[in-house]
């Protein structure tokens, strides 16, 4: 295999503290890598609505770094404690944002220092990597999907599998069918669960009849079905709850179908939070200890999960919804995904190194 050269400058989206648009640097430095570092030229890069809310100051981050946490690529060198036997150039990997060693910064979270939150990520044309956030990509599997797989896909696998711990017979409530929700969805009717989704949007709402719920409502009639005037015996309810927008109608919506669930003890009613907004949720401590409702956050995954999730895409057991741009157009995805202006899940594509 004949090696490829590395430039020693590339195309990045970068964010700048106190802008709101990612800054497009065509001569971003490629650093040398240490001895347990991989190269990887990004083939893939998901635009997530976390980035959205980072760009609006959640993080208050003073540091300047590249975006882009859920991505795709291939090996191009590796550093000298790396071995070639198990992380090959030129095979596609789905990349992990989190590696084993990512540690928070000034008192703050670990997430806050992964790979695109903190550190230089994946929109631009080469990531540095250690290979313990590597996954290599079955056959079959688009890098497109390869690259949704890694935060999106494994993100909500999680949530589901290990969160939730939905098992069959389950009824199960999504809140927002888009980019992460869309595929929650898919794996709640995997394990065996009735699938309802809830989304203000009527593509979205669609698109989660297509996917197999079994009813999707607006924001609307959900309060009504939901609504305590309501008869007991008429009053929506659900075991869990999903939750991908995490605004306080969501969060009162998804008690609101949970306070009157008769499972039996010691079995308890979920509320999954895994949308990232910037309102403050208000709860009531004597209602989740009256009813029992467990209220639980996720994100991420590990090696593993992200293996099952490529599995399942390989299989065709899960369907992603996804198309893709070129790199260029970050900030127009950006705005389209503030605005809701999309189903599914965008990636942007970086041009081809000179």
């Amino acid at each position: 295999m004949t090696t490829p050269t590395i430039p020693t400058t590339m195309l990045a989206a970068v964010y700048q503290p106190g802008n709101q648009r990612l800054v497009l640097d065509r001569n971003y430095p490629i650093r040398e890598l240490e001895d347990n570092e991989i190269l990887i030229k990004i083939a893939a890069t998901g635009v997530c609505h976390s980035d959205v809310e980072l760009l609006t100051g959640v993080s208050l981050d003073a540091r300047k770094y590249v975006f882009g946490h859920e991505s795709c690529g291939y090996p191009v060198k590796l550093g000298s404690k790396v071995d070639s036997e198990a992380v090959q150039i030129g095979k596609l990997y789905s990349i992990l944002p989190v590696d084993s060693c990512t540690h928070g910064v000034q008192g703050g979270p670990a997430l806050f220092n992964a790979l695109g939150i903190g550190r230089d990520g994946a929109y631009a044309d080469y990531i540095i990597v250690t290979a313990d956030t590597l996954v290599p990509v079955p056959e079959g599997v688009a890098p497109e999907v390869a690259a949704i797989a890694a935060d999106a896909g494994v993100t909500s696998y999680r949530a589901v599998q290990r969160a939730a711990q939905v098992k069959p017979g389950d009824k199960v409530l999504i809140f927002g069918i888009g980019g992460l929700g869309h595929l929650a969805l898919q794996y709640a009717k995997h394990f065996g669960a009735t699938v309802y989704a809830c989304d203000f949007k009527p593509e979205a709402r669609k698109l989660a009849l297509e996917l197999g719920a079994v009813a999707a409502f607006d924001l609307i009639e959900l309060s009504n079905m939901t609504a305590a005037t309501n008869p007991p015996d008429k009053r929506f309810t659900v075991d869990t709850t999903m939750d991908f927008v995490s605004n306080n109608q969501t969060f009162n919506l998804a008690m609101a179908a949970l306070r009157p669930n008769d499972v039996n003890f010691p079995v308890k009613p979920k509320c999954v939070m895994v949308g990232v907004s910037a309102e403050n949720l208000v709860f009531s401590t004597l209602d989740t200890i009256a009813t029992g409702v467990q209220i639980l956050g996720s994100t991420g995954g590990e090696q593993d999960d992200l293996a099952a999730v490529l599995d399942l895409f390989a299989k065709d057991v899960i369907h992603a919804h996804v198309s893709s741009e070129p790199l260029e157009n970050i900030n127009k995805v950006l705005d389209e995904l503030r605005a809701s202006a999309y189903t599914g899940r965008k990636v942007v594509i970086p041009h081809p190194a000179a």
